[in-house]
């Protein structure tokens, strides 16, 4: 257990040396607030099209459930002091939530993949749900089952995922998503691999290093776009002209 507590060690010392040099490369700009996406932004769910390119949200799928943001407040789920550092525009960088839903958009279809907790370590997650409570609930609040029959995506393309029951239909989403490409592409990561033992799986975990995020400036040209869903199902996606 020693020998993978100081493959840890490494990894977060890794991406937090990572982070402070992404820092000095890029500052958040002083005109932060002035991004129109990030101010309509009320979320911190993200949403995978294709499998693997993670873009931002401007609200989640869940706001038609009355207590969505509390569903989990009896489970202690750990809470930041402030706000966390997110390199700009990575994240929806003013919120933070003790949970976030993980969305896939695939085959013109919309499903909630995965339900994160974003200050726990990924191999935490049974401190908090120890028999997985989180999907038991998300299936009570919204009443539609996770699935086998929608398997999610390749374990060695999204590692992060701790979902083995399949994914939700969102058949109940009637509205209209803005959505933003998120600066940080983790998929696929670069440089060495890490292992790492995770209790939660019983077995040891290739943790790799995230990939380097989009340049700032080059993010800040590209337009949002308008997703409208009926029933789960996407029947019109446009570029916007909103940044």
């Amino acid at each position: 257990m020693k020998k993978y507590s100081y493959f840890l060690l490494i990894f977060l010392l890794i991406n937090g040396t990572v982070g402070f040099i992404e820092a000095q490369q890029f500052p958040i700009p002083k005109d932060r607030y002035a991004f129109e996406f990030l101010k309509k932004s009320k979320t911190t769910d993200v949403l995978y099209i294709n499998d693997t390119v993670v873009y931002l949200m401007n609200k989640s799928p869940l706001e038609v459930f009355p207590g969505y943001k509390d569903l989990y407040a009896s489970f202690n789920l750990p809470q930041p002091s402030g706000l966390p550092w997110i390199p700009f525009g990575v994240r929806v960088n003013h919120l933070f939530t003790a949970y976030r839903a993980v969305w896939c958009l695939r085959d013109s279809m919309l499903y909630l993949s995965d339900i994160e907790i974003p200050l726990a370590s990924f191999c935490d997650y049974k401190s908090f749900f120890p028999n997985n409570e989180q999907y038991a609930l998300m299936e009570k609040l919204t009443k539609v089952k996770f699935d086998k029959k929608y398997p999610l995506p390749y374990k060695d393309e999204l590692y992060l995922y701790h979902n083995t029951i399949g994914m939700m239909p969102a058949n109940w989403c009637n509205d209209t998503i803005l959505i933003k490409i998120s600066r940080g592409q983790y998929l696929g990561g670069q440089g060495m691999e890490l292992p790492i033992f995770c209790p939660d799986l019983n077995d040891t975990i290739l943790i790799k290093r995230p990939a380097r995020s989009m340049e700032l400036d080059k993010w800040k040209k590209i337009p949002s776009e308008e997703l409208v869903f009926k029933n789960g199902k996407l029947i019109s996606r446009e570029t916007t002209d909103i940044y």
